[in-house]
């Protein structure tokens, strides 16, 4: 059993956000880590839907081109292939991203099942 504090992860760099795999997820759950005015331009990911879950700070989520704010506590999803990208205001911003192929959902509909014991 593995237990990590998020913010005992989180590193900041002046150079540019961080992007922090988590417990060897490898890409698929991650820790992004900004400091006050960096960003992330518009990008999509054709195969996998994009959640973000925002654990501190605020920040403009923008997808295709409207923006909206997201704060502590909120949840973002971004559908596989729509263009999206984050610009963070005055403070830093940590976001935990976890990217999901759409075919998988059926697959993880049957692996969440539980199996009382």
């Amino acid at each position: 059993m593995k237990i990590v504090k998020v913010d005992l992860l989180a590193t900041f760099s002046p150079r540019g956000y961080n992007k922090i795999p988590i417990n060897g997820a490898r890409g698929l759950l991650r820790l992004l880590c900004f400091e006050p005015g960096q960003d992330v331009p518009l990008h999509k990911h054709p195969r996998g839907d994009e959640y973000f879950y925002v654990v501190n700070g605020r920040g403009k989520i923008i997808m295709e081109e409207k923006e909206a704010e997201a704060e502590s506590g909120c949840i973002v999803k971004v559908p596989a292939g729509v263009p999206h990208g984050w610009k963070n205001g005055p403070k830093r911003l940590m976001l935990l991203s976890v990217i999901i192929p759409p075919r998988s959902y059926g697959l993880a509909d049957e692996a969440t099942k539980m199996e009382f014991i």
